[in-house]
């Protein structure tokens, strides 16, 4: 995929959150975009979304059958309520 293209589709997605016990998991099934830019992966999320996901420090998601391991580097909520994560691929 070269640096403009853009996927859209329905992904899987496992995400991880630290707390006082440990990490947590989750997962949730979300209407997504995905994007390479020159410094990252930015994936946006689009609604309904999960409401802690913007507290996610690392995900995982499934789309068009290719899975991506990611740490979350920055989050932002969008005027439209979706939520823009900027991703480092491990």
């Amino acid at each position: 995929m070269d640096s403009t293209a853009q996927v859209n589709g329905k992904a899987q997605i496992d995400y991880t959150q630290d707390t006082l016990f440990g990490p947590l998991a989750k997962h949730a099934e979300c209407q997504v975009s995905v994007r390479h830019e020159p410094d990252g992966l930015v994936l946006k999320v689009l609604q309904p979304l999960p409401d802690d996901l913007h507290h996610a420090q690392t995900v995982v998601f499934a789309l068009e059958g290719k899975r991506t391991s990611a740490v979350v580097k920055d989050h932002k909520r969008l005027s439209d309520h979706s939520l823009r994560l900027e991703l480092e691929t491990q």
